[in-house]
């Protein structure tokens, strides 16, 4: 089975979120597990269209999609989300239609679960088959309990794409609404009597 894995850490390969993909990778050596680092390259994915269309390549003829990121600031790295704008700006949605996902992210375990809401969401935007998350603490490669976790929680991804397993989607979609948004007239100025007034927003 081939898996994709975008990577959402600028740090790229050397990342505490890939070692958590490394060590899937040890434990199901029958799968391939082709890793992307997107937000190390965004610069470059953004300005050069073959690269881009390299990754969507890679996306087509995968059997299933990992979203690998770490949370900052409650989210995934604002390089990762700028990615998922390009899949949209470029019109690239249909090569992720119908893929299977999950979605894998380390923390302190703060937030994690709005990253994770986050990328479902843009997952069943994109037609995909979301299948479940995974967060880890920075440091639960050491302990043996969430080492096991971590194990299931791949088992159970490669499980679902071997079973092709129903899936339903958890968001609704964003509805696009066009308008022109058309300023009202100014009116005449208020008379304050000297005084100053302060516009707090």
């Amino acid at each position: 089975m081939k898996i994709t894995v975008l990577n959402g850490s600028p740090k790229g390969m050397t990342s505490v979120t890939m070692q958590y993909v490394h060590y899937i990778q040890k434990e199901f050596p029958q799968h391939e597990l082709n890793i992307i680092n997107i937000s190390k390259r965004i610069k470059k994915i953004e300005s050069d269209e073959r690269v881009f269309q390299e990754i969507l390549d890679e996306v087509k003829v995968s059997d299933g999609v990992l979203w690998a990121s770490p949370v900052y600031y409650f989210l995934v790295p604002s390089n990762y989300k700028r990615f998922i704008e390009l899949i949209s700006e470029r019109n690239a949605e249909l090569v992720f239609a119908d893929r299977y996902t999950a979605c894998l992210t380390t923390s302190i375990h703060f937030f994690d679960h709005t990253a994770h809401n986050y990328i479902h969401a843009v997952c069943d935007d994109l037609n995909m088959r979301y299948v479940g998350s995974f967060s880890a603490d920075m440091a639960d490669l050491r302990e043996p309990k969430e080492r096991e976790r971590l194990r299931l929680f791949a088992e159970y991804f490669f499980d679902a794409i071997e079973r092709e397993i129903p899936t339903a989607k958890s968001h609704m979609p964003v509805i696009q609404r066009n308008f022109d948004y058309i300023p009202s007239e100014t009116s005449s100025k208020t008379d304050v009597g000297g005084k100053k007034i302060v516009v707090v927003t």
